[in-house]
């Protein structure tokens, strides 16, 4: 991995994230919205992931900035971190439909994010089910 584009308006995860990145020696930007993360990525398109939440400015916003990019043809891998992968029974129908809708390969849940912790979860796309990196 070279670079990654962290897209969440939340400053505790997007640091946590970004200090994860870091420890891997992994660079990063970051952006505040799907809007501000759809800009960054048609400018530069040059990131070899994209971690991304789902609520932002919209409740959805930063699924449907994924699924743009993606059907971009982006061949980068695709990350999305959630409270709502925290929920009993929400993993194992992401892990299907999003990698079908937006071409998810990990998802992140965000109740250990929020104490300073990545978990990795592969869908059905993700190629090493332990980790991207």
């Amino acid at each position: 991995m070279k670079k990654v584009l962290i897209v969440d308006d939340n400053d505790r995860y997007a640091n946590n994230l970004k200090l994860y990145l870091d420890g891997k020696k992994i660079t990063s930007d970051r952006a505040v919205d799907a809007k501000q993360g759809l800009e960054l990525f048609t400018k530069s398109n040059d990131y070899d992931m994209i971690i991304s939440d789902v609520t932002m400015e919209t409740q959805t916003s930063g699924l449907w900035m994924m699924r743009k990019i993606y059907k971009s043809g982006y061949k980068g891998i695709m990350v999305i971190a959630s409270t709502g992968f925290d929920v009993w029974g929400v993993m194992p129908f992401s892990s299907y439909f999003l990698s079908w809708f937006c071409g998810l390969h990990w998802m992140i849940p965000k109740v250990p994010l929020k104490q300073g912790t990545v978990e990795w979860v592969p869908t059905i796309l993700s190629k090493d089910k332990t980790t991207p990196f």
